[in-house]
């Protein structure tokens, strides 16, 4: 599993590029989602957003930037 983090280092989700398996676990609880080549999901945390976006069976893109006050 591949680790995606934040803008500010910290761990937002890990992910599996060959089967689009993305996992985030925040305080207890856990959200899976089985991402197709090209769909994104988006995880916001304490005025962080991150979107990760499953791009091949070999690669994700992670950007991630802080939201405007």
């Amino acid at each position: 599993m591949l680790e995606f983090r934040d803008c500010k280092g910290r761990l937002a989700a890990t992910g599996n590029a060959k089967t689009g398996l993305v996992e985030n676990r925040y305080k207890g609880q856990k959200t899976k989602a089985l991402l197709r080549i090209g769909e994104s999901l988006t995880i916001e945390r304490e005025n962080v957003i991150t979107i990760i976006t499953r791009i091949s069976t070999t690669a994700f893109n992670v950007e991630s930037r802080l939201l405007a006050a």
